[in-house]
């Protein structure tokens, strides 16, 4: 049963976050969620080098995110005309 759980936050087959890194204490805190969960040595490294908690979802949902800040936003910028290299 153990290492079922485990499998079942490792595979998402939804297209939803299944948890969260998480710098910062409950009220100023900065978090961005992940469709897959990174491997044990990457959180512990995370964890030990930049002060990063994985937290995991009870189950997958929709992150929304912070005040001010929009979501998929994507800039294309045209090259310009004229301006090649010399």
């Amino acid at each position: 049963m153990k290492n079922m759980r485990k499998e079942e936050y490792t595979n998402n087959y939804s297209k939803l976050p299944i948890g969260e890194w998480k710098i910062g204490d409950d009220e100023d805190f900065i978090s961005f969620a992940l469709k897959k969960k990174p491997n044990w040595f990457h959180r512990m490294m995370a964890r030990f080098f930049f002060g990063l908690r994985w937290i995991d979802f009870d189950e997958p949902k929709d992150v929304l995110p912070s005040k001010g800040i929009r979501r998929g936003v994507m800039k294309i910028v045209p090259p310009q005309k004229g301006r090649g290299r010399r």
